[in-house]
């Protein structure tokens, strides 16, 4: 019958923990997790046996449990560092965790501090449930599911589903085994503990501005100095039907990168990138309302570090990629290839038209960057302020400018490139016959776009991609076309040539994000419909803008900031303090968890009454180190201990012993004076009431008791006397 209930205990913690387990495993991608982190619960059951071995200490045993643990995580993770020093391995395997893509890649470096996680609470649940503790389960649970929250900012169990079938389980494994050890009894209290725990932790837990442990962690920042890729528009364009890349996915314009740095002679690419949901939120958050997509992309003829991607990246299935957190340009370390094949899921933002008529734009500080015009010349800051002049809206001076640019002007991809402030005004307001006058690439009309803008204080930046195809051309880029249904992969696949590169100015709304527009073609931005512009230019009327010609001085030499920007430094030492706090909060974790089954084990043998309050005294004698030899009568070891040790004694005989309606505290042997059915009509309610109180008398003495016991151990014993395990192994 031991067994049994023993293999129950067992079972049911299992189950809870493996459940607990695949819900961790939501952390990383795909299935393999799941299974890894079940798997280490198993093994973790699989081990009690040797701890309980009685020809080897258990704590030698745990100490080699514990060790080969260590040794087998820096055994997976010493070849992911730029050290192989084992204390530094190990400190690094929970900051690299949370500096990882979310959800993090499969990879086995990535998996050890999961495995260590689940295999640490799993040993501990597995010897609580031997020491018929069943409080553990349930703190395993909680531990395992707070770290799924906090690995995945809560979006593992958006909707509370998976707390509710761990409370269920919970719920279900004490009323059962609970029921099959008190002898029938059903204890519906108990179960109400946790209802009531969730109950408060879901009217009193924030659902916005939660704890991000990611914060904690600088991101392992590149600095990468890619170049910049709008120069390669025109040899793109000139490679007109040469296949690029195939795209299966949503029909939506690929973004290549975008640019937000301008130094008034070119723009230049964000040189520092970090994994894919692990690097510092952007500088101006995502719009309010966005769409998701996900595409699979073959590289045919594409080359360099750039990775086509369908809006900001979200996740992506290549290793080694990594992306501009403000930017969302996506970068491959070893550069693309032919025939790489990937996945990426991507967001943009999607306003509708009433949104952008009421939108305004950010300044200040937050905007500085994209509001930045070294030396602007006068007649630039003076044509946008004709430009913009009968506007009263961002969108509305947005629109405008879209209309002024591409209006008398022409694309030609034979047109000289560039982007600084000369070549703009040569674009602009060259006379006819110049080379490049009313005459250019994407580069220029959306170069042209995002520098007016700025003047008026739009915040903008140019972005460089390829337009959908099928959505018509022009030469040197294409214009950028509606936004696509979101969907996942699984639509025909469809060829990207030269001929789609292009590029395109995005302005940034408050509240709506980075909304594209147009200037090459005029047709609709993917942010606002064509009716909801062709309104603006209505009231508009008409918009005249004269350039005002004045002598533009050479433009000022670019020099790159050698200074990294805040919060992007390279963390290899500031971010390995995670790593000794985990380390140090194991240990107090451990301790915490102990305590609690030792209460807990004490509030089981309270209510056993005089047999409970015998059995504390015995765990006393085993904390003081004088376990009684097992075939010692009770009577025996209390005269060694004195006389408040024989009274109890002889009520945890009576209580264990004695025939149904004897005396409190009677002896054994003693005859029952009327027999059991007088005491059945005196009533069993004097029966209980008397018991309770030897109950009572009982703990009282096994209080004074232990108290004795204590004070004659070791003082090293009365050190650990309430965060020593060992009383949770004693049957």
């Amino acid at each position: 019958m031991v067994a049994r209930l023993a293999g129950a205990r067992s079972g049911w913690a299992a189950l809870v923990l493996v459940v607990a387990a695949v819900h961790l495993g939501a952390g990383w991608q795909g299935w393999l997790p799941a299974l890894v982190f079940s798997g280490a619960v198993v093994v973790a059951f699989a081990c009690v046996p040797l701890v309980r071995w009685r020809r080897v200490p258990s704590g030698l045993t745990l100490l080699c449990l514990v060790a080969f643990a260590l040794v087998g995580a820096y055994w997976v993770a010493r070849d992911t560092g730029e050290t192989t020093d084992p204390t530094t391995v190990l400190l690094d395997v929970v900051p690299r965790l949370l500096t990882a893509a979310r959800p993090a890649p499969a990879t086995p470096e990535l998996l050890v501090p999961g495995v260590l996680l689940v295999f640490g609470v799993a040993l501990a649940v597995a010897l609580s449930v031997t020491g018929r503790a069943l409080l553990g389960p349930a703190v395993g649970v909680v531990v395992l599911y707070t770290c799924t929250a906090l690995l995945t900012a809560g979006k593992a169990d958006r909707y509370g589903l998976m707390a509710l079938l761990l409370v269920a389980l919970l719920v279900v494994g004490w009323l059962v085994v609970d029921r099959l050890e008190t002898g029938g009894r059903l204890l519906t209290a108990l179960p109400l503990v946790p209802v009531a725990v969730v109950a408060l932790l879901a009217s009193t837990v924030p659902t916005t501005g939660a704890f991000e442990p990611r914060e904690l962690v600088e991101p392992p920042v590149t600095d990468l100095g890619v170049t910049n890729p709008l120069p390669q528009l025109a040899s793109w364009a000139n490679l007109g039907p040469v296949e690029l890349f195939r795209v299966r996915g949503p029909e939506r314009a690929i973004r290549l990168a975008a640019l937000s740095d301008y130094s008034g002679a070119t723009w230049r690419a964000a040189s520092l990138y970090g994994p894919i949901g692990a690097v510092a939120a952007p500088d101006l958050p995502p719009g309010g309302r966005t769409a998701e997509a996900e595409v699979e992309v073959t590289i045919g003829e594409l080359t360099g570090s750039w990775v086509p991607t369908a809006g900001r990246p979200t996740s992506v299935t290549l290793d080694g990629a990594m992306v501009d957190p403000n930017s969302g340009s996506l970068v491959l370390l070893d550069g693309l290839s032919p025939g790489l094949s990937y996945r990426v899921r991507g967001v943009v933002d999607v306003p509708d038209d009433a949104d952008l008529t009421r939108a305004g734009v950010p300044a200040g500080e937050r905007a500085r960057r994209y509001l930045a015009l070294p030396g602007l010349p006068f007649s630039l800051a003076e044509y946008a302020r004709q430009i913009v002049r009968n506007a009263r809206t961002p969108f509305e001076r947005a629109v405008a400018i879209e209309q002024v640019v591409k209006t008398g002007r022409v694309p030609d991809a034979g047109a000289p490139v560039g982007s600084s402030y000369a070549r703009l005004e040569r674009f602009l307001f060259g006379a006819a016959g110049e080379p490049g006058a009313g005459a250019g690439t994407a580069e220029q009309f959306a170069s042209a776009f995002a520098v007016l803008g700025r003047a008026v204080g739009l915040p903008t930046r140019v972005v460089v991609g390829f337009q959908p195809v099928g959505g018509g051309g022009a030469v040197g880029g294409g214009a950028v076309g509606a936004v696509g249904a979101v969907g996942a992969v699984g639509a025909e696949e469809r060829v990207v040539r030269g001929s789609d590169a292009t590029a395109w100015p995005e302005v940034y709304f408050e509240g709506w994000g980075w909304v594209p527009f147009d200037p090459l073609a005029g047709s609709s931005s993917g942010g606002s419909s064509a009716a909801a512009k062709r309104e603006v230019l209505d009231r508009l009327a008409s918009i005249t803008a004269t350039p005002t010609t004045t002598a533009l001085s050479a433009p000022p030499p670019f020099v790159p900031s050698s200074a990294q920007p805040p919060g992007q430094a390279v963390a290899s030492e500031s971010r390995r303090w995670v790593g000794w706090v985990v380390l140090a909060a194991v240990p107090l974790v451990v301790l915490v968890l102990v305590v609690a089954l030792r209460v807990g084990r004490r509030v089981r043998l309270k209510r056993a009454g005089a047999a409970g309050a015998w059995d504390h005294v015995l765990d006393g004698l085993l904390l003081a180190g004088r376990t009684p030899p097992p075939d010692r009568t009770a009577p025996d070891i209390a005269r060694e201990l004195g006389p408040p040790a024989d009274r109890l004694a002889e009520l945890a005989d009576c209580s264990a012993f004695a025939p149904v309606g004897a005396p409190v505290g009677a002896p054994v042997g003693a005859r029952v004076v009327g027999g059991a059915g007088s005491a059945a009509r005196r009533g069993g309610g004097v029966e209980s009431a008397a018991r309770r109180r030897g109950g009572a008398e009982a703990w009282r003495l096994a209080r004074v008791v232990t108290r004795g016991v204590k004070r004659r151990a070791r003082w090293s014993r009365r050190l650990l006397w309430a965060v020593d395990p060992r009383p949770l192994w004693r049957r």
